[in-house]
């Protein structure tokens, strides 16, 4: 991938002359840095500032490490969610291993979300036909791999919460999360889901997770740090 400014610009001369029957470029919410290597469209002179920020939490070699820097009460709610959640028979954590399982657990998630947007009225197009084949294609080509990883919290057959994340190496990227609310509101399992997915992700070598957009009192809680993101609008043809 290009490294420069010089580099970055040729690579969007060509795609402009690939681009032959777009008329706009509307691309938003860009990192700046994809790992350790630049982002070639956030080096080109005409993309901007976003106004959202994306909210990463980066951490060292013992995760013990990160829950001790949240503070005693974060830790003790934490500890406090656990017990209570599993006090219900069967009552467990896990990272999804069987596909099949896993389209199951985003399909919960859908439907999580729109019960709760309808609940403090606000509109909800996850679930539109062609954004819900987005994700069903992303299990389906990346879960094998395990670039998608699933998880959960469930109780017995019922998915509790569930979290659909993208990993690439030691970067993990949080993308949808759900929980069931009701009666199981008193153990907090969005939070929860959130700490047992990043305890078990980082035994797997990961260190960074980003809980994306959003300036939740929650994200803060568990440490994140805000990290700014560009956009680039650009014409592409006269018509644009």
């Amino acid at each position: 991938a290009p490294r420069d400014a010089g580099a970055a610009a040729e690579m969007w001369a060509a795609l402009r002359r690939s681009l032959r029957d777009a008329d706009f470029a509307n691309l938003r919410k860009m990192p700046i840095m994809l790992g350790t290597t630049p982002n070639p469209l956030a080096l080109l002179p005409f993309r901007h500032e976003a106004a959202e920020a994306s909210n990463i939490v980066r951490m060292g070699e013992d995760f013990e490490d990160y829950r001790h820097a949240l503070g005693k009460k974060v830790r003790k709610e934490f500890d406090r969610s656990w017990r209570v959640f599993t006090a219900t028979p069967d009552a467990r954590f896990e990272i999804v291993a069987d596909e099949a399982e896993a389209l199951r657990v985003y399909e919960t998630i859908s439907l999580q979300q729109r019960e709760r947007m309808e609940e403090v009225g606000q509109a909800y197009t996850l679930d539109r036909p062609e954004n819900d084949a987005f994700y069903r294609a992303l299990i389906r080509d990346g879960f094998a791999t395990g670039e998608v990883v699933v998880s959960a919290l469930k109780a017995g057959d019922t998915i509790v919460a569930g979290l659909m994340s993208v990993r690439s190496g030691q970067d993990c990227v949080m993308i949808r999360i759900s929980n069931a609310g009701g009666e199981w509101s008193r153990c907090s399992p969005g939070r929860l889901i959130l700490e047992r997915t990043m305890a078990a992700l980082h035994a797997r070598g990961a260190r960074s997770f980003d809980f994306s957009i959003g300036n939740y009192g929650y994200k803060r809680r568990m440490g994140v740090e805000a990290v700014g993101l560009v956009e680039l609008t650009a014409p592409l043809s006269l018509r644009g």
